[in-house]
């Protein structure tokens, strides 16, 4: 675990936030039906079909980032969907937030 996640999470652990987002998760349409789906061909058309679905359970699956700038941004969404922040909200700001990055970033390497 990097240290953005140590600082930021510090207060509650793994558990704790996995226990809420089964929780807060289970609220968002679709986000059962994708993580149900069976072939890779329903899960797509699933996420077309639900795309806060699909962005909360990316938020999710992408905590644990080498990228240090990368990785706050999503968990601060991630944090945000599991205060109950609307995640149509919380995904345009990720995106801002991305874009952003983008912006910084693109000519590294």
């Amino acid at each position: 675990m990097n240290a953005t996640v140590i600082s930021t999470v510090k207060s509650h652990s793994i558990g704790h936030y996995r226990q809420t987002e089964r929780r807060v998760f289970a609220s968002i349409p679709g986000v059962d039906a994708i993580r149900n789906a069976t072939t890779e061909e329903e899960r797509s058309a699933l996420m077309a079909r639900y795309p806060d679905a699909a962005f909360a359970l990316m938020t999710a699956s992408s905590l644990f980032c080498r990228d240090r700038e990368l990785n706050a941004i999503h968990l601060k969404a991630y944090r945000a969907i599991l205060e109950g922040e609307p995640v149509a909200n919380v995904r345009y700001r990720y995106d801002w937030e991305l874009e952003q990055y983008l912006e910084r970033h693109l000519w590294d390497d």
